[in-house]
């Protein structure tokens, strides 16, 4: 019997023309940082991770409807789509993990989220559940494989943005290493 091989989908979050929120400390979108990001987790396993990009063609729904059935032809076992937080309070911090609620969500969500929050040492926001007419939650319910959005830090936060920035790579290994074990799992 031969055992198919698991396949890790990266979704940068926003797109070049609506490339999200924007960080305080360097200006850096959500796009441009998760960019990188992304580049950090796919250098663990080059063959394993793909990384799918949102393009702006045709209204938000469009472009998540796009990017999932890309990432469910390249035969994803799970995705992770990265993001970061924003707030008009710039006290406002946490790690927060973003789930559909279904069975395989939360099981990925419960693997990533732990180590994203020990690496962020800071408020833990949990794991939020989002129906698929919910803010954000088109992107958890539109692929085929289980889907989590990450919300590691508040870009709106000065002491969150060195954080993330200063473990960039420890975060990077943390969504690696919980979608891995996750995969394991199932």
């Amino acid at each position: 019997m031969t055992t198919k091989p698991n396949k890790l989908a990266i979704i940068v979050g926003h797109n070049v023309r609506a490339p999200g929120a924007v960080r305080v400390t360097d200006g850096q979108s959500e796009y441009v940082w998760n960019g990188r990001l992304a580049e950090m987790i796919k250098s663990h396993n080059p063959s394993g991770i793909q990384i799918f990009r949102r393009t702006s063609e045709g209204g938000y729904s469009r472009e998540i409807d796009r990017v999932y059935a890309e990432a469910d032809r390249w035969g994803a076992t799970c995705c992770v789509e990265l993001h970061f937080n924003s707030d008009d309070n710039p006290n406002a911090r946490g790690c927060l993990v973003l789930s559909s609620g279904t069975a395989g969500s939360i099981a990925l969500a419960k693997e990533i989220y732990p180590r994203m929050a020990e690496i962020m040492a800071t408020k833990k926001r949990g794991i939020e559940i989002r129906r698929r007419h919910d803010r954000g939650g088109r992107s958890l319910w539109q692929g085929k494989s289980p889907c989590i959005m990450t919300e590691p830090y508040f870009g709106s936060n000065v002491a969150d943005c060195m954080v993330a920035d200063r473990f960039m790579d420890e975060l990077a290994e943390a969504v690696y290493r919980g979608a891995i074990a996750f995969m394991k799992g199932i």
